[in-house]
């Protein structure tokens, strides 16, 4: 194995195994890493519609609109018809669902502090993004963390 490939299959990795450790961590508010991107949108942007949220969802393995479902299921988002156009409607954040993101963030603060710490002694973030960046260059992923970087 080249070392390309090695880094390639070390950052999947990392990727999956994170994934999981923070899968794991929420596991207790019975909600998963994409229910939690979705309610966070909504905190900053709320009333978009399924399709808005997909265009900021980055995380998401499911589609936007099952997760939406299982939030409303939940009843963390309710789903408004516009009454001028009932073919459109919009994702809102209820009490219950704000209530939940307010945990999930002390979790979220949690998680991130592991892997700053674990990268502490390593390498600089910033140069770690900066060489992140450089690899998603040009793609929709790029544009969706540049959209939240906005929020």
């Amino acid at each position: 194995m080249d070392k390309i490939e090695e880094l390639r299959y070390l950052i999947k990795a990392a990727d999956r195994e994170g994934e999981d450790i923070y899968r794991k961590m929420l596991t207790s508010l019975h909600i998963t890493p994409s229910q939690n991107e979705v309610l966070k949108i909504l905190s900053f942007k709320d009333g978009l519609s399924i399709s808005e949220i997909g265009d900021l969802l980055i995380c998401g393995s499911d589609s936007p609109s099952r997760i939406v479902k299982r939030l409303i299921d939940k009843e963390y988002v309710v789903k408004k018809v516009n009454p001028k156009d009932v073919r459109k409607s919009a994702i809102h954040l209820t009490r219950s669902g704000a209530a939940i993101l307010k945990e999930a963030t002390k979790i979220e603060d949690q998680f991130n502090t592991r892997i700053r710490t674990l990268l502490a002694d390593q390498i600089d973030i910033d140069l770690l993004i900066s060489v992140l960046t450089k690899q998603i260059e040009g793609t929709k992923t790029e544009q969706q963390i540049k959209q939240r970087k906005k929020f």
